[in-house]
């Protein structure tokens, strides 16, 4: 039989097109598959040719395939399954044989009816694009992505209490000092550290002193309120920003603060350590130079604290 030009050309183009195509009749069985197909399952097209779909390719999801050609059959319209539904249907070999965690080529894979004169589904073609390096593109800018979350995450947190480091605490205060210098709002900001730090490290160990720290963090960071901000300032030291509060509900939060620290119990190693805090509170006012005032003076208080015999919050006073 004489195949005509358009005929020619047409199969011309669907035997090399770089997309897998299968046509399957209403009982699944194959009437057509391209070259893409054959050179990537490594099946040859007189196997498959008059096979059932699913004697071919075994692993497919039947059940649910089933259901996607029925569809089609019925309404009469495309569907579509994509690479981050499902990373493949068919185990085709792909081209990058060496990348990572790759078994599989990644496929879009779309279902269309085939009409007959009547406008009734008689066939359906299954087209199967390789999105094998898209899909890993994406996989590699998401790990980035990832690794750069990570890493800012890790700029912000101090490594061992896993609060907001100096840096970042710092800079969370410069802002709601030029928030405050621009509004009017009320700020508070509170300075404290452990007492006699140095003699539980010299007692019981570096180890043991880590503990008592994170249990620190622990105890008041889970008191305070969400938009308060609290980090490790150095050492036994620790800053707490407290936007919207006056000095004297600050004042009482930071007793009770006090107060529960003192009455902890840290056990580390079976043994039961006992510790205590020195705070140092102060407060926004218009006409202050910049954030690092603020700073100045809660230390100011805290060593005021130390001074009166630590185990108290002191407000700082300009007198």
């Amino acid at each position: 039989m004489t195949i005509g030009i358009e005929d020619f050309i047409s199969r011309s183009i669907i035997d090399n097109i770089n997309a897998g195509i299968i046509v399957i009749d209403l009982s699944y069985d194959i009437l057509f598959c391209n070259s893409f197909v054959v050179k990537y399952s490594s099946i040859a097209k007189e196997e498959m040719l008059g096979k059932n779909l699913f004697d071919i390719f075994p692993y497919l999801p039947k059940a649910w395939l089933e259901l996607k050609f029925r569809s089609v059959q019925i309404l009469k319209s495309y569907s579509f399954v994509s690479w981050k539904q499902r990373s493949y249907l068919f185990k085709f070999r792909h081209n990058r044989p060496i990348t990572g965690d790759v078994d599989y080529m990644y496929q879009d894979c779309t279902f269309l009816p085939v009409l007959d004169v009547n406008a009734q589904t008689n066939s359906i073609c299954i087209i199967v694009q390789d999105m094998t390096d898209i899909a890993i593109s994406q996989k590699m800018i998401n790990e980035v992505l990832d690794a750069n979350k990570m890493l800012k995450q890790l700029s912000y947190y101090d490594g061992l209490t896993n609060i907001y480091n100096r840096l970042y605490i710092e800079n969370l205060l410069e802002k709601e000092f030029d928030k405050s210098s621009s509004t009017g709002s009320v700020l508070s900001v509170v300075m404290f550290d452990l007492d006699h730090f140095k003699r539980i490290n010299d007692t019981y160990g570096h180890l043991a002193g880590d503990e008592v720290l994170r249990c620190i963090a622990k105890t008041v960071g889970s008191n305070i309120r969400q938009i308060d901000m609290f980090g490790r300032y150095g050492g036994e030291e620790f800053l707490l920003i407290m936007p919207d509060t006056h000095n004297n509900d600050c004042t009482l939060f930071c007793q009770q603060i006090r107060t529960s620290v003192q009455d902890m119990a840290i056990n580390f190693d079976n043994i039961v350590i006992k510790v205590t805090l020195s705070m140092g509170v102060t407060r926004y006012r218009q006409g202050m130079k910049d954030y690092l005032q603020l700073i100045h003076e809660a230390d100011i208080a805290l060593y005021q604290s130390k001074k009166e015999g630590r185990n108290r919050v002191t407000t700082f006073s300009n007198g």
